[in-house]
């Protein structure tokens, strides 16, 4: 399996972790009912487990408690303890029309204060919502106009969004007002209650280049879905591919199991190949499956090597 399919769970999985430090789990009536991606990131269910025990001990380091200090002196919250979900979707593969539903323990006054301080502050009604929006100073401007932010609060969610639409339709299916994925039957296997993922991702109707090195299984699909946890100590990792036919599933084993044996050979890269290891996949009918287990230990120590060939390239690029 070449590098980047080979790291597709638990890649994803320690990418994530990196930037959300709690959650809870997906809420199937938030979504819209036929979502063409999400993502979803449970940390109420990672702090316990070994890796999640890890990342708040480098959350405790003092560079890390410092920038954390900053922003919890900005917005009143902490992002620790205070932080409890994240779900990401899109109803279509453009980005821009993707939807980030964020779960706290926040201040709705205090956000609200902020975003009325920012850059060209506006705000129209969406039924009994306000959806706030101002400039994006970050990005930079498209055919000479600055990109906005637009973002909702409700409950103990707060909704952001590029475009004011996708997020007034997120207002709406929050509101009951607009169908949910509860109701529908598209990725039926995320969101059930008691599964332990601590990381939970679907697509469908997947448009990808030719040139994507991943796109030949991939474009065999019709959907693909991938699930992480930790369980006894072992991190644990599936991604199914649902194929259109058991014969197409077929040629979509032969390739990832090729794909695998590839992967195994790269002796140059240690990790892929204990990732590799690590790795079964199966066919079950018009589905192939690959299922990764792997010591959280283990994992652990993978991501701290990652960490200091990170650092070790930031100091050599600064010498």
């Amino acid at each position: 399996m070449n590098s980047n399919l080979l790291k597709l769970t638990f890649g994803t999985y320690v990418c994530a972790l990196g930037w959300l430090a709690g959650a809870t789990p997906l809420q199937r009536a938030d979504v819209t009912a036929n979502p063409t991606w999400l993502l979803h990131l449970d940390c109420d269910a990672l702090r316990p487990t070994t890796i999640g025990q890890y990342i708040l001990s480098e959350m405790d380091k003092p560079e890390a408690k410092a920038k954390l200090a900053v922003f919890q002196s900005i917005f009143s919250f902490d992002l620790r303890t205070q932080l409890h979900g994240a779900t990401l979707y899109g109803t279509s593969p453009a980005a821009e029309d993707g939807v980030l539903i964020v779960y706290a323990d926040f201040d709705p006054g205090r956000l609200v204060t902020l975003a009325q301080a920012a850059k060209d502050y506006q705000s129209s009604p969406h039924g009994q919502n306000v959806i706030h929006n101002w400039i994006d100073e970050k990005k930079k401007a498209k055919d000479g106009v600055k990109p906005r932010i637009y973002a909702a609060i409700q409950g103990n969610r707060v909704i952001f969004g590029q475009r004011e639409a996708s997020v007034g339709q997120a207002l709406d299916v929050l509101s009951g007002s607009a169908p949910s994925l509860a109701a529908g039957k598209v990725f039926p296997e995320l969101g059930l209650p008691g599964n332990g993922h601590v990381v939970e991702a679907a697509a469908q109707k997947m448009k990808l280049p030719d040139s994507d090195p991943n796109a030949a299984i991939l474009k065999m699909s019709q959907s693909v879905q991938l699930v992480m946890g930790e369980s006894g100590q072992q991190f644990t990792g599936a991604i199914t591919l649902v194929a259109d036919s058991d014969e197409v599933a077929g040629h979509v084993l032969s390739i990832a199991q090729g794909l695998l044996a590839l992967a195994k050979l790269q002796t140059d890269k240690p990790e892929s190949v204990a990732v590799a290891n690590a790795i079964t996949i199966t066919q079950d009918g018009g589905r192939v499956v690959g299922s990764l287990v792997l010591p959280a230990g283990q994992a652990v120590q993978m991501m701290k090597a990652d960490a200091a060939r990170k650092a070790a390239q930031a100091a050599k690029a600064k010498e």
